[in-house]
């Protein structure tokens, strides 16, 4: 006993700059591991909790969702085809930065002659319509124009017929031998 009680006094005289034989020095304290043990539990059932509630959330809005899509999903009737490809020959449905867009009276003019004039076209040419029903949620229609090869897709949900895209279709092309 005498001699550890001799290290004990050299090692306060020598100060900080020798090493400590302590086990102890560089753990937390026994406090500072419960805390950080009840906050990881805490954290662990604040995430279990959200994850149930989210669920449930899910599970009472996506049949809540169903029935507004299926109340709100536009008759076949209401689909225009004529109408819905004269606004996108126009170019109503282009980006306001698109290049492309008719930006003064005279392009808007234009664009708007060019599209009647080819709509009509389309029309006297039989362009072949064709919706889906899709579950009674929602309807995809496209257009297809065999005048420009062109075939034109649009969503019809929430009382309204909304463009998606353009797609060109391969023509059946003809050998000449």
């Amino acid at each position: 006993n005498l001699f550890t009680m001799a290290a004990r006094s050299d090692s306060s005289r020598s100060g900080s700059n020798s090493p400590s034989n302590d086990p102890n020095e560089g753990s937390p304290a026994p406090s500072e591991i419960s805390t950080i043990a009840l906050s990881l539990l805490g954290t662990f059932v604040a995430a279990r909790c959200l994850a149930v509630v989210s669920r449930l959330a899910t599970a009472l809005a996506a049949p809540l969702a169903g029935f507004y899509l299926m109340s709100t999903c536009p008759t076949n009737e209401s689909f225009d085809a004529k109408r819905e490809l004269k606004r996108v020959l126009r170019g109503d449905y282009k980006a306001d930065t698109d290049p492309s867009k008719p930006k003064n009276f005279l392009e808007k003019a234009f664009a708007k002659v060019n599209a009647a004039v080819e709509a009509e076209a389309a029309a006297f040419a039989g362009c072949n319509v064709e919706i889906i029903d899709l579950l009674g949620l929602v309807k995809l229609a496209s257009i297809n124009n065999s005048i420009t090869k062109t075939s034109y897709y649009f969503l019809g949900a929430v009382d309204k017929w909304r463009y998606i895209m353009a797609k060109d279709f391969p023509g059946k092309e003809t050998k000449n031998d």
